[in-house]
């Protein structure tokens, strides 16, 4: 093991919830919409890479090339909190709309250059338009009743006959004046959530448009959306995506992801016929430009959930997996064994994948276990009190689980069904075990004294805000302190209001103790090994590591509070901090490492100072870090990559 970060393992796949072609027809670019960013082809889905990781807001919903983007080289991302957009190819990202979810986009020719309309759906603000290249924004609503857009297509000519189509929660709406006003269709069947689009590459002679429905079946019009039909074939069906072949001399061969596997058909969809189809489901579909299969036929490309990329050269008939270099799993937990010295036992966690445990340092995986397997775990804790090493807790959605032998069986904990977002675990305090904390989504805290069997309620002293973090003190048995950090939608929906709170008395009484208005989702938190004999609290927030200024206090609202130094990690871009960890150093100083969307950064002067300790790590954004708990004699530090990389290096000093 050397003195760079060497990788140990990669886990592929992920949820792909979109697909797009840049245009022209020629084998161009196709782009992945991922949790942990966009992700890119050349070579029609056969294998991916990741455009700007770490400088891009997760949760990548959307993404849409510029339609003359070879020229160009314009794209844009739909997320969670915003729409992103990328002049260089998606190496560099810049947040162009602030706020709300970006559920669809649709481009207008002459997008990408300021000239040509820009349309993004969202969840509760219906359609914004951009004509300026994104720069401003305007409503663009008239006639629209329903603001939860779920999908957005436009004719091939839209520049000319200015025909466009929203799909939501409650049915289709049509635009015949370049998206100036919406009128809702008339449907077969009343109200349905219609969930994706697809228009004819031949609209302008074939007048074609497709629309499928969460419940109901797939709509058809032949007369662009004047009147509409639901081909037999797939009535009572959910349809989740459609895919026009990129060409007309393919017969209008279309397909359509479905509740019950992939269906084709060769006549414009008007009949189907059941294909073979990947074993998730599936999110997106796309003909891959230039891309030649067997037979000459286009190849298919489907985005599924959890599973990455399908691909077929058969026309949909056999699919395979395509995730060669894409590691989009939204994996963010990383947990070292307590005794991780004799059992060499790792652990990391994600809200879209089961637990994978290793029991030799990292060389060999095992996914899941009995009990968790496929369960989205929020948090990870381990107290060294088990039968057989540590007990292990995670939260979870449907309460706290716990294991008792390494991670091979997990169980609920009785009485606590509710949803736990942070779960921590105290050391023993001689012949009993620790405490167990857990914390909920609405500010919800449950203490157990007795490893999980049972559980009683503490006060809500934080409101409704988010419990993001749970750490208590080295030395729990002898001070009960406990930290939480906390985060809260902040007033008028933008950003949110982050906290550390303090408890002395296991968890009674708490004080806040730092607060901050911030556009990230949580802070970062550590405490020194040596706490509570240098009081040493880290945190992290931007792209600053802030601790206690020794003996020096301010006064907030009539409440004392300790005063904060923070130090700035050096470095050229927009720095974020993810995840903080502290171990003993030299000569009784505490060594800091920090996680960011920029590599790992390292101090060995207790925080007051930081430098680059990110040799080696490709790409360089982590979200998670771990020192080994021996790392006074092994000097060993483990980094999880944002989509699911893990990596190790020794520190050299």
């Amino acid at each position: 093991m050397g003195e760079t970060w060497a990788e140990l393992a990669g886990w592929t796949g992920g949820t792909v919830a979109a697909l797009a072609a840049a245009a022209g027809g020629e084998a161009g670019p196709i782009f992945a919409a991922t949790p942990v960013g966009v992700f890119a082809s050349t070579d029609a889905g056969a294998s991916w890479r990741p455009l700007g990781v770490g400088r891009l807001a997760p949760l990548v919903q959307v993404v849409a090339p510029s339609p003359a983007f070879a020229a160009d080289r314009t794209l844009y991302a739909g997320t969670r909190d915003g729409l992103y957009g990328s002049r260089d190819g998606g190496r560099t990202w810049r947040r162009i709309l602030q706020g709300g979810e970006i559920t669809a986009l649709a481009l207008a020719p002459g997008a990408g250059e300021g000239g040509g309309a820009i349309f993004a759906g969202t969840s509760a603000d219906g359609i914004l338009r951009s004509d300026d290249g994104g720069a401003g924004w305007a409503g663009a609503n008239p006639g629209l009743l329903d603001l939860t857009v779920l999908a957005l297509a436009l004719s091939p000519g839209f520049a000319g006959d200015g025909t466009g189509f929203a799909a939501t929660a409650t049915g289709l709406y049509r635009t015949r004046n370049g998206g100036r006003a919406w009128r809702a269709v008339e449907l077969p069947v009343e109200e349905p959530a219609v969930q994706c689009l697809a228009v004819s590459p031949a609209f302008a002679r074939d007048r074609l448009v497709l629309a499928g429905a969460e419940a109901d079946g797939l709509f058809r019009s032949d007369d662009g959306g004047a009147t509409w039909t639901a081909p037999p074939d797939l009535a009572g069906t959910g349809v989740t995506a459609l895919a026009f072949a990129a060409g007309p001399e393919t017969g209008y061969r279309v397909v359509a992801a479905t509740d019950a596997g992939v269906a084709l058909s060769a006549d414009g969809g008007a009949t189907w016929r059941p294909a073979g189809a990947p074993p998730e489901p599936i999110l997106s579909l796309l003909f891959a430009p230039g891309g030649a299969g067997a037979a000459g036929r286009e190849v298919l490309l489907a985005g599924l959930v959890g599973g990455g990329v399908a691909r077929s050269t058969d026309g949909g008939a056999t699919w395979a997996p395509a995730n060669a270099g894409l590691r989009a799993r939204l994996l963010d937990g990383l947990l070292l064994s307590p005794a991780f010295a004799e059992d060499g036992r790792l652990f990391v966690t994600g809200l879209q994948s089961g637990p994978f445990r290793s029991s030799d340092r990292g060389a060999s995986w095992t996914e899941g276990g009995d009990g968790l397997a496929g369960v989205a775990v929020h948090a990870l804790a381990a107290a060294p009190d088990g039968r057989d090493g540590p007990t292990l807790y995670a939260a979870t959605a449907a309460g706290v689980h716990r294991s008792d032998d390494g991670g091979a069986t997990w169980e609920p904990c009785p009485g606590l069904a509710a949803p736990v977002t942070a779960v921590a675990a105290a050391p023993a305090g001689g012949d009993r075990p620790g405490p167990v904390l857990a914390a909920g989504g609405d500010g919800a805290l449950w203490a157990s004294a007795d490893a999980g069997e049972t559980w009683r309620t503490l006060d809500r002293p934080f409101g409704p805000a988010v419990v993001t973090a749970l750490a208590h003190s080295p030395a729990y048995a002898r001070d009960r302190t406990i930290f939480a950090a906390t985060s809260a939608p902040a007033a008028g929906g933008a950003g949110h209001d982050l906290a550390l709170w303090r408890s002395a008395d296991g968890g009674a009484r708490w004080d806040r103790q730092f607060e901050v208005a911030s556009p990230a989702a949580g802070l970062a938190l550590a405490l020194s090994p040596a706490f509570p004999v240098d009081g040493a609290i880290f945190l992290g927030h931007g792209p600053s590591v802030l601790r206690p200024r020794r003996d020096m206090y301010e006064i907030v609202g009539g409440a004392r509070r300790p005063a904060w130094r923070a130090v700035a990690l050096p470095g050229a871009g927009p720095l974020a901090i993810t995840a903080l960890a502290a171990a003993p150093g030299a000569e009784g100083r505490i060594v800091v490492f920090a996680a960011t969307n920029e590599g790992v950064y390292r101090s060995r002067d207790g925080g007051e100072g930081f430098a680059r300790w990110d040799e080696g790590l490709d790409p360089a954004a982590v979200v998670a870090l771990a020192p080994s708990p021996a790392y006074t004699t092994d000097r060993t530090v483990y980094a999880l990559g944002l989509g699911g990389t893990l990596w190790r290096r020794r520190d050299g000093g």
